[in-house]
């Protein structure tokens, strides 16, 4: 194990990155940084990208202030553990789908929050060198010695490593501004036959035995959603929808998608498939509670409306009459052989 080297951006102009005003909108700037833990290979950082702002009762990324609307608290770190093993249980073990082979030497977790898929893999390739790029300095200090962290914004001009054999997303795409873009780098700097996967849901709600309420609110959480996120952030919730050909036209081959229907709630009888649903409940309630703390806020709603909204949530997924399930997808794409 050794002490991650944290790395802030080279995308800012001159390299310069303007602190953010401490006192702007009453945010209260914070750093979970010691000081001597910020002189890293890649240089100093900033108090710009080491802190973190406070605000709506919760914690939030400084660098790139606004850019991701959810929080990197401990509620949050949390959540995305409990979406981690979530997902581990569903692929039966597995951390990712694309065939990648058994001796992958570069990897790259794009978008990587508090870092377990990047860790994890670190582990189980212990020959390749493994980096996460984050807009959050949210990870360990202490991490397997061939895994790296790096604070930066993926949407930016790329300017990591190249000859990837293996890039990856969890639950990034649907708040990118840019796929293609994005998309289009990763295609850049992957080796020949190298693989890109994508892991996101597709915020839609079905059920198979009509049972689903013309007025379920979580279905009209979701169609609430998408137009906040649109509207605030440039967020598209349905890119999945499209993803395989928008890979195709960029120039990938061997394009696959895989769905999963995610239970939404302990309502299976299948043991399995309740755990599951349990576990996606609780990580679906804390996703409502934190677009409700900033993002619906920060829309104009009403706290009252809000609050009925949540509730209202919270009641339907613990209906066990209802049998609600929601789409996980898993996208893999791979770069031309040479």
């Amino acid at each position: 194990m050794q002490a991650a080297g944290t790395s802030g951006t080279g995308m800012e102009e001159n390299g310069v990155i303007e602190p953010l005003p401490d006192e702007e909108f009453g945010r209260e700037v914070t750093s979970d940084y010691d000081p001597s833990d910020t002189e890293t290979t890649f240089g100093s950082l900033t108090s710009s990208v080491t802190g973190h702002v406070w605000e709506y009762g919760r914690r939030y990324h400084a660098f790139r202030y606004g850019r991701y609307p959810l929080p990197n608290d401990d509620e949050e770190y949390k959540r995305e553990s409990l979406r981690h093993a979530m997902l581990k249980e569903l692929l039966k073990g597995k951390l990712y789908l694309a065939p990648i082979g058994d001796n992958p030497q570069k990897i790259i977790d794009l978008g990587t929050g508090f870092g377990e898929w990047a860790m994890e893999m670190g582990e189980l390739f212990t020959g390749a060198k493994v980096t996460g790029v984050d807009l959050s300095p949210i990870q360990p200090l202490w991490v397997p010695s061939n895994v790296e962290f790096i604070v930066d914004d993926i949407e930016d001009e790329w300017v990591h490593d190249q000859d990837y054999d293996f890039a990856h997303f969890r639950f990034v795409n649907t708040v990118l501004k840019n796929n293609e873009l994005v998309l289009h780098n990763i295609l850049q700097n992957l080796r020949p036959g190298g693989w890109v996967e994508i892991q996101d849901v597709y915020p839609r709600i079905s059920s198979d035995d009509n049972t689903l309420p013309e007025d379920y609110p979580p279905a009209k959480f979701y169609s609430l959603l998408q137009g906040v996120l649109k509207d605030q952030y440039g967020f598209d919730l349905k890119v999945l929808e499209s993803l395989p050909d928008r890979l195709q036209r960029l120039g990938y081959v061997n394009v696959q998608r895989k769905v999963f229907h995610m239970p939404l709630g302990e309502w299976p009888k299948d043991r399995h498939l309740r755990m599951l649903g349990g576990c996606f409940q609780e990580v679906f309630l804390d996703f409502v509670a934190a677009m409700a703390a900033r993002p619906l806020v920060e829309a104009g709603f009403d706290k009252a409306d809000i609050e009925e909204l949540v509730v209202g949530v919270k009641n339907a997924v613990g209906n066990r009459r209802i049998h609600a399930y929601v789409p996980i997808h898993f996208v893999w794409a791979q770069k031309p052989p040479a």
